[in-house]
């Protein structure tokens, strides 16, 4: 006669069944602790995970060729803002995220948006720099004016 426990197959985290290298538990408190919603399904966290997941080794990904591309030793934070600008997912995922970091990195607001609407917006950003432009010129003529009327 067999053995019963012999046969039981061994235990399986969340984790190890899904396949993932972030902790399922972890985020399955964090969920349940913040109150995010009154009931919290099982499969919810296991899902939540694996996003995390997929996000964040697409930023190391790009930021691990951003590096390579810069022909870098190390992956600095300009690094990971080249990265995450230069991916239009990405760039919409953290558009409301300020990153801090010293050096300045091109915006790339150019590969966000479609086509039409990167045209209207450069017509609209010339616009008013001329804009901009005339009102500092009148400015200049102005004081220029007022500068020759009190010396004479």
């Amino acid at each position: 006669m067999p053995d019963a426990a012999a046969e039981k197959p061994k235990a399986q985290s969340k984790q190890a069944k899904a396949g993932l290298t972030f902790a399922v538990s972890r985020i399955d408190k964090k969920l349940r602790t913040g109150r995010v919603a009154r009931q919290v399904s099982q499969n919810s966290s296991v899902y939540l995970t694996a996003v995390v997941e997929h996000v964040l080794l697409k930023v190391i990904g790009d930021m691990g060729a951003e590096a390579a591309a810069k022909k870098a030793k190390r992956v600095t934070d300009t690094h990971i803002v080249a990265a995450v600008r230069s991916d239009p997912d990405l760039a919409r995922a953290f558009s409301g995220y300020c990153f801090s970091s010293v050096d300045t990195v091109p915006k790339a607001m150019d590969r966000i948006l479609p086509d039409d609407e990167q045209k209207e917006r450069q017509a609209k950003l010339a616009a008013s720099k001329t804009a901009r432009e005339e009102k500092k010129a009148e400015e200049a003529k102005k004081a220029a004016a007022a500068a020759a009327a009190a010396t004479a």
